[in-house]
């Protein structure tokens, strides 16, 4: 019986894991065989699974990251300045020298017409295909999918 749960400490121990950032300075683990999906709704961040839903305020949750194998994404944060407006992605508090680009999911970089005024930023959507994408500021990426 020890055995068996030393065993099944393990490997739950390697799992692959979503990990949510809090201003407080603690951590929520979701496990990722639990298929979690993240959604932002208003001022708040929901993440569902197969076996759970959670919610929290958006302004306490900093940014995102996986323990276990990771992918080519080191980690993601959330920004609440970015919305879709009227067939575009608008980036608020952007500076002159930010670099912005667009990837395909196979790490292409695609031409995007970025087009910039002031502290904002805008990426019209018409531009590209549908598919999914990694944006990337100042080396923060993030995916979105345009349908």
């Amino acid at each position: 019986m020890l055995c068996l749960l030393f065993i099944l400490g393990m490997g739950m121990a390697k799992a692959q894991t979503l990990v949510l950032h809090h201003a407080d300075g603690t951590t929520t683990d979701v496990q990722l065989l639990t298929q979690p999906q993240v959604k932002f709704q208003d001022d708040r961040v929901l993440v569902t699974s197969t076996v759970l839903d959670m919610e929290f305020p958006k302004q306490q949750v900093l940014r995102f990251t996986y323990k276990g194998k990771t992918s080519a994404i080191g980690s993601a944060k959330a920004n609440a300045a970015v919305r879709q407006e009227n067939g575009q992605l608008v980036f608020h508090g952007i500076k002159a020298a930010d670099q912005i680009a667009v990837y395909t999911m196979s790490g292409i970089r695609i031409p995007a017409r970025i087009r910039r005024s002031g502290n904002e930023a805008t990426l019209p959507l018409t531009s590209i295909p549908s598919g999914t994408y990694m944006l990337s500021i100042n080396g923060k990426t993030s995916k979105f999918t345009k349908r």
